[in-house]
């Protein structure tokens, strides 16, 4: 990345070299819109939508960078486990591990740069820092809001159910079959040659149509069921296709039903 000056009053496009580097305070103190990214120490500009995919960081109305909602700290922060590299003043947090005060048996601590408090150290999240000035600094980490009120239970509005009702109007499934008329006086195939249509290859007696259908879709694939007002070898067949009977080949008097 070439090093740049981030400042709008100079004039400078996105990617122009920089005569001399600022410092990172002066870096924040700087910028003052969404156009600008500032990074302590490694200073470039870069347009707000190249900075969209960043998971945590984003250049807010003073131009300095805030955590997401959800990025806050409990008590001291001895817990935090969250994304923040940077601190208060902005300078970038160094690795933990290459630090070497702390080892990744302490809670929190790993190969990573992120804000932690181990062992509550500290009265909040911080973090060394690579500024060789500065060793350690506190992050800036919200404190995570207190828990709201418990939910007030819900009253319906005036007009939302029958004056004189004692609770709320309740769900009443309509009276339909799952079933309807396909075919009158015809009946599907129960196979042809080593293709069958008719499931479990057999038929079952029932009363009525709705018997029929009550059999039927206990029967994975069913799409039709053939219901014959009188049957010898039964007067219910569920078929996962319907191919008709030729008209002259029908006997007992059938009805093809499809399932809804």
């Amino acid at each position: 990345l070439k090093l740049i000056y981030p400042l709008k009053e100079a004039g400078l496009g996105v990617g122009q070299p920089l005569q001399a580097p600022i410092s990172g305070a002066g870096c924040w103190a700087a910028l003052a819109g969404p156009h600008f990214w500032c990074w302590p120490w490694l200073l470039f500009v870069m347009p707000a939508a190249a900075v969209d995919g960043l998971r945590h960081r984003k250049s807010n109305a003073t131009g300095c960078t805030s955590a997401a909602p959800f990025d806050c700290y409990t008590g001291t922060g001895e817990d935090y486990e969250g994304l923040t590299d940077m601190t208060s003043s902005g300078r970038a947090c160094k690795n933990w591990l290459d630090q070497g005060s702390y080892s990744s048996t302490v809670k929190g601590i790993g190969n990573h740069n992120y804000c932690r408090n181990p062992e509550g150290s500290k009265t909040k999240p911080w973090c060394f820092t690579v500024d060789p000035e500065v060793e350690t600094e506190l992050c800036e980490v919200p404190l995570c809001p207190a828990d709201g009120a418990s939910p007030e239970p819900w009253v319906a509005p005036p007009g939302s159910k029958s004056a004189g009702a004692e609770a709320p109007c309740q769900y009443v499934a309509p009276e339909k079959p799952g079933y309807e008329e396909y075919k009158a006086g015809r009946a599907c195939m129960d196979n042809r040659g080593a293709t069958w249509w008719l499931i479990s290859n057999s038929n079952f007696t029932v009363a009525d149509p709705e018997g029929c259908e009550g059999q039927c879709k206990t029967l994975p694939g069913t799409k039709f069921f053939t219901f014959w007002e009188q049957g010898a070898n039964g007067n219910c067949g569920c078929y996962r296709e319907c191919v008709l009977v030729d008209e002259d080949l029908t006997i007992d008097s059938p009805t093809v039903y499809k399932v809804v």
